[in-house]
């Protein structure tokens, strides 16, 4: 892997800044050490400015930044990632003739209909997962899918683009 220059003159590792746009290349593991995220399987590199974290509200994407500021080029991290607690009231039992599952049928025909592990929008713009299909029952999971889960990414800074100072 090209991680580019590793020294600013003088010979003091350059490292990622408030400002600077990186470069990074991760892999996410599960708590078992599977792996279930690569970015080298992206066609696009994985790129963003350092800082902007507090901006976007992603408490995934300020652990990335927070991770990265200060990190020599070159070097790699372990980034512990969990998602928030899994709520009950975001599992549903609905009918399988509730006019949403019916929607839900038709919009997702040509991909087999509702089925296991199915993911889909809601009218109201959430994500949710099928479940379980019955003939009389949908259930529908729509906590986010890190919700109880634990995540340790390695991140490796690759490229560091100076910000203008």
């Amino acid at each position: 892997m090209d991680v580019g220059a590793s020294a600013l003159e003088g010979g003091a590792p350059q490292v990622a800044m408030d400002g600077d746009t990186v470069v990074i290349h991760y892999i996410c593991r599960d708590e078992e050490g599977n792996v279930v995220d690569d970015s080298a399987d992206s066609e696009d590199p994985v790129s963003f400015e350092v800082g902007a974290g507090e901006i976007t509200g992603n408490p995934l994407f300020q652990a990335f930044d927070e991770a990265i500021r200060g990190l020599p080029l070159g070097s790699t991290t372990i980034l512990e990632a969990k998602g928030g607690d899994w709520k009950r009231e975001l599992f549903f039992e609905v009918p399988r003739d509730h006019e949403e599952m019916l929607r839900l049928e038709g919009r997702y025909k040509n991909q087999g209909g509702l089925q296991d592990g199915l993911v889909v929008e809601l009218s109201n713009g959430a994500s949710a997962m099928v479940v379980a299909v019955t003939d009389t029952v949908v259930k529908i999971d729509a906590n986010n899918m890190m919700a109880g889960k634990r995540r340790i990414f390695e991140v490796t800074l690759l490229s560091i683009e100076p910000a203008q100072r």
